[in-house]
């Protein structure tokens, strides 16, 4: 089987006008994990399951990332259900999440901040942040 790789999924907004943002990890065409907070402010929750994001009926696209081990796999849920939930500030929401746990991923060195690809991906995800116009 190939590594496991790593993904940004966008989806229509269940609330407002905020795409909805999640981390995405692919272990095979079947398997993935889908790491996210849910709901609004204040009360978002952390949301980590097994599905594919194309079977949501709201799934858009998605960003290719890059490879990771399958070690990496435990570190990278774990990393996230520490990953604090800001429900306090009110402009805070689910890319804010999602790009808060790629600069963990980054300091972990899970994911390489160097390399031409993600940094690529990463500006896109700039570009995509806010509200859809």
């Amino acid at each position: 089987m190939d590594s496991p790789k790593l993904y940004v999924a966008f989806y229509r907004p269940h609330y407002g006008n905020y795409q909805h943002w999640a981390l995405t990890i692919e272990q095979e065409s079947s398997k993935c994990i889908i790491i996210e907070v849910v709901g609004q402010h204040p009360m978002f929750t952390r949301n980590i399951i097994e599905k594919r994001p194309e079977d949501s009926r709201r799934f858009i696209g998605k960003i290719y990332l890059g490879v990771i081990s399958k070690r990496d796999i435990e570190s990278i849920k774990r990393l996230a259900m520490s990953q604090p939930v800001e429900n306090e500030i009110v402009e805070w929401d689910c890319q804010d999440y999602v790009l808060e746990l790629l600069d963990k991923l980054e300091e972990e060195f899970i994911l390489d901040a160097d390399d031409e690809e993600y940094n690529e991906a990463r500006k896109e995800l700039q570009k995509r942040r806010g509200g859809i116009v």
